[in-house]
Formats: structure tokens, sequence, C-alpha cells
């Protein structure tokens, strides 16, 4: 009785090549991203200009009071807050680069941590606000920019906790392409809450 012995070769893809599609691949998602922002922004300038039956800051009447636009105050002091996390990933991205592992890893646990801080900071802000979906216009493009900030700074904490979750199992001494794709979008995520918060600084 024969055995035949098979061979399987297992061809491994140069992690270079990995990281160009996984790139690829995140470049697109926020060619989305930014379009859907964009027209957030387009849809708030859009409705406040027009309007419509004095519907984008309603005046009070027996039952329902006036409203009117909160201080924009609490979106920059998140997109500030945002942008400190941008920072520090940038330079647990510069250790990366360097070799530093113990920079990386520190950074990475102070990214994740300030994105913690400003979802909840901006979960705060939606659910305090003094007014509901139905009440104007203004209140409806309050809800749109900041639910999808807030939606960015939920992925952030996920995404930043896998980034730290993989530099303290020592991951990225060989290859960090990760974290510069991780770079690219706290870069976009910051820029996006600014952006949001320009908007309703002009309510």
């Amino acid at each position: 009785m024969s055995h035949e012995t098979l061979t399987h070769n297992v061809h491994h893809e140069h992690p270079d090549d990995v990281g160009s599609r996984n790139r690829l691949g995140v470049i697109l998602i926020l060619v989305a991203d930014i379009s859907f922002a964009l027209s957030m922004m387009f849809v708030f300038f859009y409705l406040k200009s027009q309007n419509v039956n004095d519907m984008w800051l309603p005046k009070g009447d027996g039952e329902h009071p006036a409203i009117q636009p909160l201080s924009s105050s609490p979106a920059w002091t998140v997109t500030l807050i945002a942008a400190l996390g941008m920072a520090l990933h940038y330079f647990g991205l510069r250790s990366a680069r360097s070799g530093n592992q113990s920079g990386l890893k520190g950074a990475s646990l102070l990214a994740m941590l300030t994105a913690i801080v400003a979802s909840v900071m901006q979960w705060n802000t939606i659910a305090t606000a003094p007014f509901t979906f139905h009440e104007g216009t203004y209140v409806s493009a309050f809800y749109l920019l900041t639910i999808m900030n807030q939606v960015h700074l939920f992925l952030t904490v996920f995404i930043s906790f896998g980034n730290w979750n993989r530099a303290r199992m020592g991951l990225y001494k060989s290859n960090y392409w990760h974290v510069d794709i991780v770079n690219v979008w706290w870069v976009w995520m910051a820029v996006s809450s600014a952006l949001g918060a320009f908007c309703l600084s002009m309510a």
C-alpha cells in the first residue's frame, strides 16, 4: 500500500502589498465619509438659508418655547480634545518609525483615552440638548452633525483600542503600516469635528 505525500505551497504576500491594499480600502472609506460629511454641511447651510416657514429657529407659542441655537463651545472643546488625540497618535507613529516601542505604546494608550473623553463629552452634548428632533430645522441639523461626530468618535475609540492592543503585544516591531493607516483616520476625524463645530458656530 502506497502513501502519497501532498505538498502544499503556501504563498505569503509581502506585508507592503497587504498594507497597500488596506490603505486603498481606508482611502475609499474616507472618500465616502468625506462626501457624507460635506453633504451634511451643505444641508445645514441650505436649511438655514431657506428657513422655510420660519422653521429654522421657530418662535415660541403657548405650548412650546422659542428655539435658540446652542453655544458651539462644547463642539470646539471636543474638537480640541480630538486634535490632542491626533497629535498623540502622531507621536506614537514617529516612535514606531524610530523603533521606540515604549513611546508607541504610551502614545497609543493616551490617544485612546482622549478619544474616550471626547466621545463622552459629545454624548453629553447630545443628551443634554434642551429640544427634540421635531422642533425645527436647526434642531434636525444640530442632531445630524453631533450624531455624525459621535459615530466618528465611537469608531476612533474602537480603532485606537485595537492599535494600542497590537502595540502592547509587540506586533509593530517589524512593520507598522497599521499605525500609518490609523493616523490618516485620526486626521480626518479631527478635521470632521472642526467642520461640525464651524457649522454650529454659524447657526
